[in-house]
């Protein structure tokens, strides 16, 4: 019995902590040097929200930031959470940078809208439990992890597939 509880704990926390976002101090770049695309603008979730999904919703802050707004499904709660957020890229890579107002931290994921759809992979914590003080040394990380391929994504919050609404 003692095993199976062990066991049972250990899953649980497996779960629990298992996919959470990358979060650092410092982010890629300084700022924003590309302008926003117009098509990513608007609320975006599943057919099936608010039941099963995450809502996101860009709007316009500058011509290189949105402010994302993001009600996150956790349970049956939503949480709320409120981002600055702009493209930044690493040689061929294209990133969103996310900067979480309140935390005062930065997450990146990599995004895409084709077919009417916006697929948001956000990095996995599961990346490297390293945090880093300089955006050169961040750079140089997320350069190095899409070079040797070992790149890890969120699984958490399944923020793909994601139609437009508004």
């Amino acid at each position: 019995m003692k095993v199976f509880s062990s066991a049972l704990l250990l899953f649980t926390l497996a779960i629990v902590l298992w996919g959470c976002p990358y979060k650092s101090d410092v982010g890629i770049d300084d700022g924003p040097s590309k302008k926003i695309d117009k098509s990513v603008l608007g609320t975006w979730h599943k057919a099936g929200y608010p039941e099963d999904s995450t809502e996101l919703i860009f709007t316009k802050a500058t011509a290189k930031q949105y402010v994302l707004t993001a009600f996150i499904k956790s349970g049956e709660d939503y949480e709320h959470h409120q981002y600055t957020a702009w493209y930044s890229t690493i040689k061929k890579w294209q990133l969103l940078s996310l900067y979480d107002t309140d935390s005062k931290k930065y997450s990146f994921g990599e995004i895409e809208v084709a077919n009417k759809q916006l697929n948001l992979k956000l990095l996995s914590d599961d990346i490297t439990s390293r945090q880093f003080t300089t955006t050169a040394s961040m750079r140089e990380f997320i350069d190095s992890i899409y070079t040797a391929n070992s790149v890890l994504y969120d699984k958490d919050a399944d923020l793909t597939g994601l139609m437009k609404v508004k």
